[in-house]
């Protein structure tokens, strides 16, 4: 399956919903849009053409028709067709990627409170896929009910659907596939260190918790999830470091001893390295962020 890959945020942003049942002998028109145009058929067959390439959009098919890319009807439907549609528009032109290719579990980088814009993430979409119409069905309803008699009082509920539906075609991008057996166990390395990451770091344990060598553990790691088994451990602490440094009164030593770094030297280079900003700069500039917020209440 290829899948559009968006950067957000921001998210893709809704500007209109439909829902309609064409009859035999009816065509999509040519244009070219400047909006992606998202069409899911209930039933019957959409026969739509982009740039030249041929799609037959049958009973729970998707197809997302790209913004500025030609697209019209290269046949009439044989029988009533029954489509949804949704259109929405981004500020960037979205990547391409097969399903396979995803790297869903990839860590990110968290925001911080030094950073003054969002941490950038993607998004991804089926481009042309069988999808389960009766889990997004609902959705789709709900936004036309709602798009029918648009208020000031729900229309922030059409954007979150909008929301939903796109989470919900992510996760047809990601129910699919049957991940290879490198991508189960770089998985299985990271569930096991999820629970265990508070623990002396010893690769032998994920040796004798899985059943491979060590190497190949960490090769699957770093090729799928983009870290070695280190390197997600050090991960884990440094965040739960950070979440302890905003939110308690605890001295960088017991910190170091809570997140599983004893030496609290060691958790001051090692947090310095990835924030850029020692341990005791970030508690006082949360202190600030704090104090300027509270400040901004009492006034209110």
């Amino acid at each position: 399956m290829l899948c559009l890959e968006f950067a957000i945020p921001p998210l893709p942003q809704f500007v209109t919903v439909g829902h309609a049942v064409w009859s035999a002998g009816d065509r999509h028109f040519a244009r070219t849009f400047g909006v992606y145009d998202l069409l899911l058929v209930k039933r019957g067959t959409l026969y739509m053409t982009e740039e030249g390439k041929e799609y037959a959009v049958g009973p729970g098919m998707l197809l997302v028709l790209e913004a500025g890319r030609p697209h019209d009807g290269y046949r009439a439907c044989e029988e009533d067709t029954e489509i949804f549609w949704v259109h929405f528009i981004h500020e960037s032109k979205p990547a391409y990627i097969r399903r396979g290719d995803i790297p869903w579990s990839s860590l990110l980088s968290k925001g911080t409170v030094e950073d003054e814009e969002p941490v950038r993430q993607r998004l991804y979409l089926p481009k042309f896929a069988a999808v389960d119409v009766e889990r997004l069905e609902p959705i789709l309803r709900e936004m036309n009910e709602i798009h029918s008699r648009l208020s000031a009082g729900n229309a922030l509920r059409l954007h979150l659907l909008l929301a939903g539906l796109l989470a919900g075609l992510q996760a047809e991008c990601e129910r699919t596939i049957q991940p290879e057996p490198a991508v189960r166990l770089a998985r299985a390395a990271a569930a096991y260190l999820d629970v265990h990451w508070r623990e002396p770091f010893h690769l032998a344990r994920l040796e004798e918790e899985l059943h491979f060598q060590a190497d190949y553990i960490t090769r699957c790691m770093k090729q799928h999830i983009g870290t070695t088994p280190l390197q997600y451990v050090l991960h884990l602490r440094l965040e739960e470091a950070k979440k302890l440094l905003g939110g308690t009164v605890l001295g960088v030593s017991e910190i170091a001893e809570r997140v599983g770094i004893p030496d609290p030297s060691y958790l001051s280079r090692l947090f310095g390295s990835r924030f850029g900003i020692t341990p005791g700069a970030y508690r006082r500039l949360h202190q600030r962020e704090e104090a300027a917020g509270a400040a901004g209440r009492e006034e209110l």
